[in-house]
């Protein structure tokens, strides 16, 4: 699902899933930096909520979650061109799905951290949304 969405054609980027969290690797060039020469806000909401996102949709087995609510705490600034977000779950209650991530410079300096709620959806799991269950 993550490698077909077109977004991570254009911010090249990678996911990995273990048991216990999913880890997302960006390239983030000067392309996403802003005027102060260093990584732009969006891209660290974007490492973070991928990875908290996907660490949801992890523990769910049939639907895709919906982020309901997302919160990110910028603790320092980007200038390195590659990033990797961490992603684990909090709690789980029915359709409610609690998860936080941190986002690391590539000396693995934490530069932020987001946490979130994520919302079961109607939509199942199937090809249409980009999921192939291999």
């Amino acid at each position: 699902m993550y490698h077909s969405a077109r977004i991570n054609h254009t911010i090249p980027s990678c996911m990995t899933i273990t048991a216990d969290q999913v880890e997302v690797h960006m390239r983030v060039t000067t392309d996403y930096w802003h005027s102060a020469h260093a990584m732009h806000g969006s891209m660290y909401f974007k490492g973070l909520d991928d990875a908290a996102f996907f660490a949801a949709n992890a523990v769910v087995e049939d639907a895709f979650v919906l982020t309901a609510r997302f919160e990110v705490e910028l603790l320092g600034m980007v200038t390195c061109e590659s990033v990797k977000a961490i992603g684990t779950i909090d709690r789980r209650e029915g359709r409610k799905i609690w998860a936080r991530s941190e986002l690391f410079d590539d000396t693995n300096t934490l530069v932020a951290r987001g946490q979130g709620l994520f919302i079961v959806s109607d939509v199942p799991l199937t090809e249409a949304v980009g999921y192939a269950d291999d």
